[in-house]
């Protein structure tokens, strides 16, 4: 009654102010748990790697000791060798290598250890396989129990000795009978004999003669002619045909884009890269020509150079075709039409390669001679089908007609069929000569010209 009464005046006293009173209300329990989220702090750890250690021991009548190669978790390599001043059996060595591994990976802050050792004898005891008899042993197996029992994780695995030759090797070392062994010892790797003669190197160095270009080039940047009248007007004739482009000369053309002039020594590095480099198959002179204009050099001799350079390959001599004049007048091409006609035939078979894949299924447009092939296991029906569909439909139309020889995968009701859907006229070509107008057989000859180029050494083809 007394609180109730003083509550009383001081809300008489306090009613001026306006103020109203509320009861209190109670906690929420999701109010509570917010609450302790909020205020919470927890130490986030870092993330504890595992240390892999190698250790071997080594005991010999000149004395014994202890190879170990500790990795670090950021991939660092370490490697002791640790020789012992007292006799020890070859296991008493196993054991040491074991404990002066842990005992180093320790002192390197390590918490987790992963242990690989060739001794049956260390592992197996300590994983509890074998049992300890020796009191030698027993003592040893205790300290090692207890140096690892303050680690988060310790495993010890077993390995073949083949597995473990770089400690095996620091081992060796340690147990021979080098009195100091307290020195850095820089061991340097050679690949090659001392007498075997080094081949030279290819030292790239600008000629000290002149280049075809030196008179056009000093017309285009100083206005300077040769003394000679008629040389005089020659490259001033000449030089119409150059431009300067970014400090380089560049030779203009009727139909090809700008280009570049470059210097006997850069014109027979890209031969030798054209005719039998990654890409190169070991073409003639004038295809040799005609790739470095299109890949947009320029020299006068260019014709010239790479005849020259043919003509010195013996792949190109052994495998090049033999070009012989035609007995009758050529006969024009029936079909002027791109990709309106294709040719078929097949190649084979070959070595195995991958996937038992030893014939080539090839196809040829009369008109333009472009080639499509694709290797397959097995000649049948439906392999000619998919690749009709995937190299020649897809990606050159539907065609007007497909010419093929009298062969039982392509004399099929199934590709016949497969034709027929999409009203592809099919052709043979004729029983006095079955292949398709020679189209496909000279695309074969092809083929096989650059395959044998390639790889000579296989045998089969």
């Amino acid at each position: 009654m007394e609180t109730s009464g003083r509550l009383l005046k001081w809300a008489i006293e306090l009613s001026e102010y306006v103020i109203a009173y509320k009861p209190r209300v109670s906690i929420k329990a999701q109010a509570l748990s917010d609450f302790i989220v909020e205020t919470s702090y927890y130490e986030e750890e870092d993330a504890i790697g595992t240390w892999k250690v190698s250790v071997d021991g080594s005991s010999a009548s000149t004395g014994s000791g202890a190879g170990v190669i500790i990795i670090s978790p950021q991939g660092d390599v370490f490697e002791y060798a640790v020789k012992f001043k007292f006799k020890a059996s070859n296991n008493e060595a196993e054991y040491e290598a074991a404990l002066a591994g842990i005992q180093l990976c320790i002192s390197a802050e390590a918490r987790r250890i992963e242990m690989t050792t060739d001794s049956q004898l260390v592992a197996n005891q300590f994983n509890g396989t074998y049992e300890t008899r020796e009191s030698s042993m027993t003592t040893y197996l205790a300290k090692l129990k207890s140096v690892t029992s303050g680690l988060e994780y310790f495993e010890i695995k077993l390995v073949p000795r083949a597995m473990n030759t770089q400690a095996d090797a620091l081992a060796k070392l340690a147990s021979s009978s080098f009195n100091d062994l307290e020195r850095t010892v820089m061991v340097e790797v050679m690949k090659e004999r001392s007498i075997d003669e080094q081949p030279p190197k290819d030292v790239y160095c600008t000629t000290a003669g002149q280049e075809w270009y030196d008179d056009i080039l000093a017309y285009k940047i100083h206005n300077a002619l040769p003394a000679g009248k008629t040389e005089a007007r020659k490259v001033q004739k000449d030089s119409v045909w150059f431009i300067m482009f970014r400090g380089l000369l560049y030779k203009r053309g009727f139909s090809l884009p700008l280009r570049r002039c470059i210097t006997a020594y850069e014109s027979a590095r890209l031969i030798e890269e054209i005719h039998e480099g990654d890409c190169g198959n070991h073409a003639g002179g004038r295809s040799m020509s005609l790739e470095a204009m299109k890949r947009g050099y320029y020299w006068p001799t260019m014709n010239a150079d790479t005849m020259e350079y043919a003509k010195k390959c013996d792949k190109f001599q052994k495998y090049g075709p033999v070009i012989n004049q035609p007995p009758n007048d050529l006969s024009p091409i029936l079909n002027p039409i791109p990709f309106s006609q294709w040719g078929m035939d097949i190649i084979g078979p070959f070595t195995s390669a991958t996937g038992g894949r030893k014939f080539l299924i090839v196809g040829i447009d009369y008109f333009t001679k472009w080639i499509e092939a694709e290797p397959v296991a097995k000649i049948t029906a439906n392999e000619v089908k998919n690749f009709i569909w995937k190299s020649i439909f897809t990606r050159f139309g539907l065609p007007t007609a497909m010419v093929f020889d009298h062969g039982s995968q392509f004399d099929c009701s199934p590709v016949k069929k497969f034709l027929s859907i999409y009203k592809v006229k099919f052709a043979y070509a004729t029983v006095c000569h079955p292949q398709s107008n020679g189209q496909a057989e000279a695309a074969n000859k092809q083929i096989l010209g650059v395959v044998k180029k390639k790889v000579e050494d296989t045998k089969g083809l």
